[in-house]
């Protein structure tokens, strides 16, 4: 499919969405209840460290056609000028953002343990992917994007048959200096991948890929521009990222690791001191609701339930034998790794 092609169809799958979202009603009784609510406050602001702008706005707009009267102020940056922004303004008094969402959860941690959250456990939850449900078991923060880290290789140079089924067969020497990953030093999700793999196969695992000559980007997503452009075959990606891609045309494909799949969670939270505190609540019962994850969908993002199709060429959730380290192991395994990386890779 060509690029004129591929926006022709998401713009007509998020007019279709958006036209479905624009009739409907509150779900639950709970939505009912807080939307009564939340039309009397007008408004919600929300933090986010994920997605990028245009599909932040997307999502405002969803909102506010499910909810009118509800004005969304969607504020995209990255995570960790987000949380740097929250923390100036909890230190000010003066809280500006009702919900926030990070792609780092150690923020969470960090926050739940300086008593700056609210506890809220959206009813919509419960139709969420098992995988991604009850990520803080006390209630405060909730699942809302979906990382999926995964091998991708460049259907051009590479075989279906050829291709890595599994994550130690990117480490076989047949990719010597054919293969490409991204940084922990600049990426999370290449981050919690050293923790997953370090866990499963110990560090010799990246001794054996760096004997490989990998070229090595920041973002995750440098790995995916390499595979396009044919300068290397194999590597770890964002499959959000490979799926688009591909949707444009490029010689892409994932695999989604036979052993399992790594997914990193982002979650979302309502801010202790909200001035929107029953349209915050009303914003993560959408976070977790089936509307939200078509707006992902349509997006080649990831869709956090069971009731909605994932994008073409993906996987379902629950269909990708999804694992990830717990939120301790990241925070206690990903400082270290990040001086064992440059260690290891020189850089």
């Amino acid at each position: 499919m060509n690029g004129a092609r591929w926006a022709s169809s998401l713009l007509a799958a998020i007019g279709l969405a958006g036209l479905a979202l624009s009739t409907a009603s509150a779900e639950t009784t709970q939505e009912k209840a807080l939307y009564d609510a939340a039309k009397k406050e007008g408004a919600v602001s929300w933090y986010s460290g994920i997605l990028d702008q245009p599909i932040c706005d997307q999502v405002g707009k969803a909102f506010q056609a499910k909810y009118p009267g509800i004005q969304v102020s969607a504020i995209k940056t990255t995570s960790q000028v987000a949380f740097q922004r929250l923390l100036q303004d909890l230190k000010a008094g003066q809280v500006q953002s009702d919900v926030f969402t990070t792609t780092d959860i150690g923020h969470m941690m960090f926050l739940k343990s300086k008593d700056q959250l609210v506890k809220y456990v959206p009813e919509n939850e419960a139709g969420m992917v098992d995988a991604v449900k009850n990520v803080d078991p006390d209630g405060y923060f909730h699942t809302s994007w979906v990382g999926i880290s995964a091998i991708v290789y460049n259907t051009a140079k590479v075989k279906p048959a050829d291709a890595p089924k599994d994550w130690p067969d990117l480490t076989d020497p047949r990719w010597k200096g054919q293969i490409t990953f991204g940084s922990p030093n600049y990426s999370g999700m290449v981050g919690v991948w050293t923790v997953a793999m370090e866990n499963r196969y110990g560090w010799d695992y990246f001794t054996k890929l760096n004997a490989l000559d990998p070229q090595i980007g920041r973002s995750i997503d440098d790995a995916v521009t390499v595979l396009n452009s044919g300068e290397r075959i194999v590597g770890m990606g964002n499959a959000a990222s490979a799926l688009r891609s591909a949707a444009k045309g490029n010689p892409l494909a994932v695999v989604y690791p036979s052993s399992g799949t790594l997914i990193v969670i982002s979650p979302s939270a309502i801010i202790k001191g909200t001035p929107h505190p029953n349209a915050a609540k009303l914003f993560m019962e959408f976070l977790t609701g089936p509307d939200y994850s078509k707006i992902l969908a349509a997006n080649f993002e990831q869709p956090l339930r069971g009731d909605v199709a994932p994008a073409a060429g993906g996987k379902s959730l629950a269909d990708m034998k999804p694992f990830a380290p717990t939120a301790d192991q990241i925070e206690k395994q990903l400082p270290p790794n990040k001086a064992k990386w440059r260690d290891t890779f020189g850089m």
